[in-house]
């Protein structure tokens, strides 16, 4: 969960929060048998950073027009201001405070989370609760937070409105941080939210494996070992029983964690409000944030670096423990410790490198010898838990049900190919392949980010990146490998001198600590239920703990060469396009800056045009010459009523789109670390394929994989009954996973089909049951009959030119080999089912919770709009982002019945469904239902009746500006 919630932009972006040098090794325990799991190293020369940024430029990627610029406010609190020259109307700003969930009091689990759902509810200059979220709905705006293990991060963002309405957001947002008022009142009822956040948690398995590690391997002397989230039970009963004050709690919390000097912000606007001058902007900043006091307090992860976050027993057993859903999962993590105040990790990324050879998925991988063996569905490899003192790298493998009676040989198996990368040593190409790879596409050309998301990981960045390697790099540095202080905007196609040799060292350094001695290991399986003796107190997850015995910890110690499992290194990547295959093919219209007035937005964008239509295809193409990127995205859609009759025809197309996708995964998973990547779809009106990444090698991709699953379509089924039982296995398991689902997601579910007819929508319990009748034989027919027949439709879009898309539709033509249907042939449309209207009342619809364990109730209240034509479903819009606040605060601030409280419009044919959600662990369903219809009764009257025209126009505008923003990618 706390990984989970970071935003970052991909598995790159994750190594810029703590440094990766050394391992720990466990040593002894003393009487207490809590240990050291770690011994810190020689401690590394920090870099010099100033503390004042104004005059340091930030190193961006080459395609990205923002201009940004940091501001030193007089409190210490560092400002990165972003100014978007396109004609984006969007602005954000995002705030991170260097204080999370482990500087909770030991006595008050769960403050740190708490402190972050106050901040929402008044400040002194602008006290009532709802206020700032009625300011951003009326502007299309929202705002949210997240605690995590040493942060808190509060952000906002807004689609519409102008230079006032930004600064005044601002200056609201701001005073979050300088004044916020902590009533008695909202401390009492926030509890609530509090306890329903914990109660939507309790039937989640990354939360309990989450709090599951803490009570078993963590030093319960580490911070790490906390229960985060908290509860009313942590918050409120058990500080009542000890005489704690919560509220004095809070605000003593506030008042010694929140400190200028250890918060850092982003500020992203249109250029326009600005004039295109940041230094405009400094005076807004300076009023939003310039009351922030700063206590020159020291980062809070300086009190336990001393304090070994696990226990020396660690690696002496594995955890067995009993899952809420059907899941066989093995994890093998590897602890690292932090050497303070060294940035050469974050510079070299030596985690990437490994995530990419263990966690590969090619031939001669861990994952092709246990697939071959019937023993494994996947492996994944990557970095873990992070906090600033230490991270883990995790191996994770989803076992079959024969793998996980031979998980003990799984495990081996990850031991012999991390043996081989010790002492075999890894080819130059398997550096300079991941490199380039990065380079194209988290710099040469990394997406545009929207206002949200850029603010969003530019103030975590600013300190956990910014102030360990250099402000000028906290966008360079945690995307881009090899990175130094001198190294420019131009992108790079290899290692400065040695840079790979520094990269091979790190690599090594990592690989020589992860043996079984520093592994901990846990398994997740329903199969472990009635077995374990233990309960984890906060989720009560049961397990057990299975001692490894010494001849098993010698065994994997000297396991088995790599070479004779048929592992190895993986081979040269040839998908990986060329210098010369990045060339751009059209000239690219010059980019639209300054904002755009209503008439311009309204404007519609040309759209692709029809360059073949006849008997057998539909082409519509259009070329690039917005974006400037070397790729393209090709759809073929084989429009045919074989695909979706039936439950069994739904269960088939899982089998037939899992085994083939399996099955062309060892060629395919080359072109993904490539960037391209490809989706195969079973519709109800046909069937698709979706390809999209760097064109030069995208047509050959296209047609091989189009060929492999149309008339070559025996070679992607199962080969064995094995196989197929794995699959059978694989698809039950996954979708059991429904039962144990929030119960709002069952609402949601059940309203689905009552207004979407079949074969648009199948219930759940029948197409499970036609899985569990599928024979091989049903395969074959299925996958002759998906491609015989039917009318081929493809979009093809990007950096082509109209022959070469001409000449991609004809290879995949040849590759699918379909006969040509007539248009009478076509299936039928989506036609929503109208809802009956109830003269006086509503239908209602009720369902029993399906797991018994979950104790939250819920509701969707539904509201069909069937009036057709652009009006009627504007309208329907702009009521819904009139409700939106409203609904939230009356439901989720004031009576506080739940933590999932939401509403928004659902398309659906031509009607529009405006939706309106709530689930609680306080209230049965009728209750909830009750208050939602309250609240429509005198929404009207309470709220619609008393706008004003100028209310409206400006949630009109909201809405336009929204739907209008240009696409930034």
């Amino acid at each position: 969960p706390d990984v989970s919630r970071r935003r970052i932009l991909a598995i790159w972006s994750a190594t810029a929060l703590t440094t990766t040098v050394g391992s720990f090794s466990p040593v002894p325990p003393p009487a207490d048998a809590v240990t050291a799991a770690a011994t810190a190293t020689a401690v590394a020369e920090a870099p010099t950073i100033p503390d004042v940024w104004d005059a340091i430029a930030v190193l961006s990627p080459p395609s990205d027009p923002n201009t940004y610029a940091y501001h030193t406010l007089a409190n210490g609190m560092q400002v990165l201001m972003v100014l978007d020259p396109s004609p984006a109307s969007s602005s954000a700003a995002c705030v991170a405070v260097r204080a999370g969930a482990t500087s909770d009091p030991p006595s008050v689990r769960g403050l740190a989370h708490f402190c972050e759902h106050m901040l929402f509810l008044g400040t002194k200059k602008y006290p009532k609760e709802d206020e700032f979220e009625a300011f951003l709905s009326a502007s299309g705006g929202s705002s949210n937070a997240y605690t995590s293990s040493e942060e808190t991060v509060y952000y906002f963002d807004l689609s519409s409105g102008g230079n006032a309405v930004f600064n005044e957001a601002l200056d609201r947002f701001g005073s979050f941080f300088s004044s916020p008022l902590f009533t008695r009142t909202a401390t009492d009822r926030e509890l609530n939210a509090i306890d329903s956040e914990h109660g939507k948690n309790l039937q989640n398995d990354s939360f309990r494996s989450y709090q599951l590690e803490k009570a078993t391997v963590v030093n319960q002397a580490h911070p790490y070992s906390k229960f985060f989230t908290g509860n009313k039970k942590t918050l409120l009963d058990d500080t009542r029983a000890a005489g704690i004050n919560l509220r004095e709690q809070l605000v003593q919390y506030y008042n010694t964690c929140y400190s200028a000097n250890l918060m850092t912000a982003a500020v992203v606007i249109p250029s326009s409000l600005v004039g295109g001058d940041v230094k405009k902007l400094i005076p807004v900043v300076e009023k939003a944030f310039g009351d922030v006091p700063n206590l020159d307090i020291s980062p809070p992860e300086l009190k336990w670096a001393d304090v070994p976050p696990f226990i020396a027993a660690a690696n002496l057993f594995i955890v067995e423990a009993v899952p809420v859903q059907e899941l066989r999962q093995l994890s093998i993590s590897f602890p690292f410790s932090t050497i303070t105040g060294s940035e050469m990790d974050l510079r070299i990324k030596p985690e990437l490198y490994l995530s990419h050879l263990i966690g590969h998925e090619g031939k001669g991988s861990i994952l092709s010898l246990l697939k071959s063996k019937g023993w494994a569905n996947s492996v994944s490899a990557g970095r873990g838990n992070t906090l600033s003192d230490f991270f883990t790298f995790e191996v994770g493998v989803d076992l079959t049900e024969e793998g996980l009676s031979h998980y003990d040989e799984v495990i081996g198996a990850v031991f012999s190919y991390i043996d081989m990368l010790r002492k075999k040593k890894a080819p130059d190409y398997t550096f300079d392949e991941v490199l380039w790879a990065a380079e194209l596409s988290f710099w040469r050309f990394a997406p545009n980010l929207s206002a949200t998301t850029a603010a969003g990981e530019l103030a975590p960045a600013i300190y956990n990146y910014g102030r360990s390697v250099g402000p000028g790099l906290v966008i360079a540095g945690p995307r881009r490998l090899d990175v130094t202080d001198d190294m420019t905007k131009a992108p790079r196609s290899a290692f400065r001198p040695g840079g790979r040799e520094e990269a091979r060292k790190a690599i090594n350094g990592m690989l020589e600590k992860m043996v079984p001695e520093n592994g901990i290991t846990s398994v997740v399986s329903k199969s472990f239920l009635g077995l374990t003796n233990k309960v984890e107190p906060v989720y009560g997850t049961e397990y057990r703990q299975r001692p490894i015995s010494e001849s098993l910890l010698k065994l994997w110690d000297s396991p088995e060469a790599a070479s004779r499992l048929g592992m190895d290194y993986p081979r040269r990547n040839v998908f990986l396009p060329t210098e010369s295959g990045l060339a751009l093919r059209g000239k690219m219209v010059i980019a639209e800056t300054g904002s755009r007035g209503l008439e311009e937005r309204m404007t519609p964008v040309p759209p692709p045009e029809v360059i073949r239509s006849d008997s057998r295809w539909t082409v519509h193409f259009k070329q690039d010459n917005k974006f400037g990127k070397p790729k393209a995205y090709l759809i073929f859609e084989l429009v045919t009523g074989e695909a979706f009759v039936s439950a069994k025809d739904a269960a088939l197309s899982q089998f037939y789109t899992v085994a083939a996708t399996d099955a062309l995964n060892e060629y395919a998973y080359d072109a993904t670390l490539a960037g391209m990547s490809y989706t195969l779809q079973v519709l109800p009106r046909g069937v698709r394929i979706t390809f999209g990444g760097y064109n030069e090698k995208l047509g050959a991709f296209a047609s091989y994989i189009s060929r492999k699953l149309a008339i070559e379509s025996a070679s992607v089924l199962p080969k064995s009954a094995r196989e197929l039982e794995n699959y059978r296995d694989e698809l039950l398991r996954g979708s059991s996973s429904f039962y144990v689902g929030q119960p709002y997601s069952h609402a949601i579910y059940f309203s689905k089909l009552l207004v979407t007819p079949e074969p648009f929508a199948f219930p759940v319990d029948g197409v499970r049951e036609a899985l569990r009748t599928i024979t091989m034989q049903d395969l074959k027919d299925y996958s002759k009959k998906l491609w015989r027949r039917g009318r081929g439709e493809a979009l093809i879009q990007g950096n082509l030119l109209q022959k070469e898309a001409l000449e991609v539709v004809q290879e995949i033509d040849k590759a699918l080999n379909f006969e040509a249907a007539d248009d009478a042939e076509a299936p039928k449309r989506l036609r929503a089912i109208r809802l009956p209207k109830v003269s006086g009342g509503v239908s209602l619809i009720r369902s029993s919770e399906f797991n018994k364990e979950n104790n939250n109730a819920a509701v969707q209240v539904v509201i069909q709009c069937d009036g057709k034509g652009d009006k009627n479903h504007v309208l329907i819009e702009v009521i819904s982002a009139i409700i939106s606040e409203p609904f939230y605060e009356e439901l989720r601030t004031k009576q506080q019945l739940g933590y999932i409280v939401s509403s928004g419009v659902k398309a659906l044919e031509e009607t529009r469904n405006l939706n309106l959600i709530v689930q609680s662990t306080i209230a049965p369903a009728e209750k909830l239902t009750t208050k939602v219809l309250g609240f429509l009764d005198s929404f009207r009257k309470d709220r619609l009746e008393k706008l004003t025209e100028a209310d409206v126009t400006r949630f009109v505008k909201g809405v336009i500006e929204r739907k209008t923003d240009p696409e930034k990618d």
